[in-house]
């Protein structure tokens, strides 16, 4: 199964997934640190004009917000803040019957999963703090913050010298096993048995047997066992 990292992954490298391993290491160290650079100057951009998170940080907590709306809320404990959330509609992103689920605030738990997988305020920790006058932004880490990104871009990467400084590779050298190397040139000759799948569509014999005689390859045409009429 693919990841969303892979399939991301795959079409950074979809010009050069053809060259040899030593271009496609060459070729992640370089885009990785022209990404690290642009996002950097991004993001202190961003912190200069004022903005505290990405846009698509309030647009996670927009629609967590607006499915809170089709939500029942039954309040157990006033002082450890747990709640019973009840939906009335199925959601869009996952079809499925409207459920119950459990939301503890003090404990930052929801048993929907979302709260503990994105660390982002679901749709049912958003109606449990609406119903206690709770800003849902206090669950939110910092870690989301546009300065605590930046800190994760500010990590530089080395610039590599030319191959004529290099120093020399003293360590031992692997290579292919010279006893498993192919000498014979073209295709790979198979040692396995054929059988009626290896045949040719062309060479098959026909298996189709006539009416009359029930033999293979026998039509009206050709067939001795009819005398002729």
């Amino acid at each position: 199964m693919t990841t969303n990292l892979s399939e991301s992954v795959n079409s950074m490298f979809k010009n050069t997934r053809h060259f040899p391993v030593s271009s496609l290491v060459e070729e992640t160290y370089f885009k990785t640190a022209q990404l690290f650079a642009n996002r950097g100057r991004q993001t202190q951009a961003m912190i200069k004009s004022g903005s505290q998170y990405f846009e698509v940080f309030f647009d996670a907590m927009n629609s967590s917000q607006q499915e809170s709306n089709t939500h029942i809320v039954n309040e157990f404990d006033r002082h450890n803040h747990t709640f019973i959330i009840t939906e009335t509609q199925s959601p869009l992103e996952t079809p499925r019957p409207p459920e119950r689920f459990r939301v503890m605030l003090q404990s930052q738990k929801c048993d929907y999963g979302e709260y503990q997988a994105k660390h982002l305020p679901c749709s049912h920790v958003m109606v449990a703090c609406k119903s206690v006058n709770v800003d849902p932004m206090t669950y939110v880490p910092m870690l989301f913050t546009l300065q605590h990104i930046l800190h994760m871009y500010d990590n530089s990467f080395g610039l590599l010298s030319h191959e004529s400084m290099w120093q020399e590779y003293e360590v031992d050298q692997w290579g292919p096993d010279p006893r498993r190397k192919r000498t014979a040139k073209g295709c790979p000759v198979s040692t396995r048995i054929p059988i009626e799948m290896d045949e040719d569509e062309n060479e098959r014999p026909s298996r189709k047997k006539y009416g009359l005689c029930r033999q293979h390859g026998h039509s009206r045409n050709n067939c001795p066992n009819i005398s002729p009429s």
